[in-house]
């Protein structure tokens, strides 16, 4: 009789340890874009006192406003040609600049500004933006 009790209870085990759970999900890659900038690349802005340089980018014609769109620069030291030593997300101010973006449907540009009435000052040395286009999706 103690068998019959026990028999439900086994099938149990054996019908949900056989269930187990499958998900599938879909990855889109983000996108890279590197650019280096030479020091003599900057283009200057007389009406607004500052430097900028514009990266062509016409991925963003695809990107939409869920997706994002993170810009950074990579530093060389003085007279290094080597990889960049590190790379800074911007907006952001460095040694009394302030570095922003502004962006459209086909580029990027990086603007240089003197904070506090400073005087705007190109980079003196080579210097890398890198773009990153990231597919996002909103959640209702």
């Amino acid at each position: 009789m103690k068998t019959w009790f026990y028999l439900p209870l086994l099938l149990l085990v054996f019908v949900f340890s056989g269930c187990t759970k499958t998900t599938n999900e879909v990855v889109i890659p983000n996108k890279t874009i590197l650019q280096p900038v030479n020091p003599n690349d900057w283009g200057f802005d007389a009406v607004n006192q500052l430097y900028f340089y514009s990266v062509p980018v016409p991925e963003l014609n695809n990107v939409n406003q869920s997706d994002g769109v993170i810009v950074s620069i990579g530093r060389y030291e003085v007279n290094s040609s080597a990889d960049p030593q590190s790379f800074e997300l911007l907006p952001q101010v460095y040694g009394g600049q302030s570095y922003f973006v502004i962006h459209n449907g086909n580029a990027v540009e990086v603007d240089i500004k003197g904070v506090n009435g400073a005087a705007s000052q190109k980079p003196t040395t080579k210097v890398w933006i890198k773009i990153v286009l990231v597919p996002s999706e909103i959640q209702p």
